[in-house]
């Protein structure tokens, strides 16, 4: 078995009720497959083993324990919305879209980077022109460091990325929301995926209009917002919304989508190029 970059117990609740299998579907395929939550969301050698065990019990064993009361519909205290708000945005940085987005921006910060190197050797190269020739070849190694580092992020920078100390601003500010939790019951609705917080990209997650939507289980969904005119509480939804949440979940999917049934309506689903998303009213 694989290191999971979607936790086991945050599966489960994606779980049939009938034979705990969970159904994967490939977004750009026509693959699906039933599994249980231990074989479901992992990869050989995605972590090392200690972030691994950090992730275990630092993050998720706290976590658990609201996910479950969540689950059980229960009212959240203050303590509660802090952990689910840390295991949140470590599941932002964990997933393989994470290593996606470091890739996508290390040619632009190396070049950064580079851009500030280069002018800190240009001033000590005038402070002290007898040191020229070995500040010039450091000058050169950080420059073939850089290239390197722009086309092959290296994976222990990634994992540095993981811990919630790294993004105490976006912990702070998720679990200040109002949190208000979307249920459905009469059938396992909720899609779930291996990127499965969702926010606005462009608008991030601080602005008046920000919204966050995380599925919980196949009948719950948490939704955040800023709106003071709702109280943190449940609620059953429409069709409508369960639709837009699961267009959500759809356009986050890296490679993979969770489901509690073998669908016929899911491949098409979620193969869709773009979905039209909107907010939610």
């Amino acid at each position: 078995m694989g290191d999971h970059y979607v936790p086991q117990h945050y599966l489960r609740g994606f779980a049939s009720s009938n034979d705990g299998m969970i159904w994967t579907y490939e977004k750009n395929g026509s693959i699906k497959f039933p599994s249980d939550a231990r074989n479901t969301g992992h990869e050989t050698n995605y972590y090392s083993p200690e972030v691994e065990t950090y992730l275990a019990n630092q993050i998720e064993a706290p976590a658990n324990k609201v996910i479950d009361k969540i689950r059980s519909r229960e009212n959240l205290t203050k303590e509660d919305k802090t952990e689910l708000a840390t295991y949140m945005v470590v599941m932002l940085k964990r997933v393989p879209q994470s290593k996606i987005r470091m890739k996508e921006m290390a040619p632009s910060v190396a070049q950064k980077q580079e851009e500030q190197w280069d002018q800190e050797i240009s001033k000590l190269i005038n402070e002290h022109p007898e040191k020229a020739s070995l500040l010039e070849k450091r000058r050169a190694e950080i420059k073939q460091n850089l290239k390197k580092y722009s086309t092959s992020p290296p994976k222990d920078f990634w994992l540095s990325l993981i811990p919630p100390e790294r993004n105490p601003n976006m912990i702070n500010v998720l679990q200040q929301m109002t949190w208000h939790f979307l249920t459905y019951d009469e059938d396992p609705v909720f899609l779930t995926c291996d990127n499965p917080v969702f926010y606005f990209t462009w608008m991030g997650i601080g602005k008046p209009e920000s919204e966050v939507t995380f599925p919980i289980s196949s009948n719950i969904v948490l939704w955040a917002t800023w709106r003071k005119d709702i109280e943190e509480k449940y609620t059953v939804i429409h069709r409508q919304a369960i639709k837009e949440i699961n267009r959500r979940t759809a356009t986050n999917t890296t490679r993979f989508v969770y489901h509690a049934r073998d669908e016929y309506w899911i491949p098409k689903f979620i193969a869709k190029k773009h979905h039209a998303l909107n907010r939610l009213i």
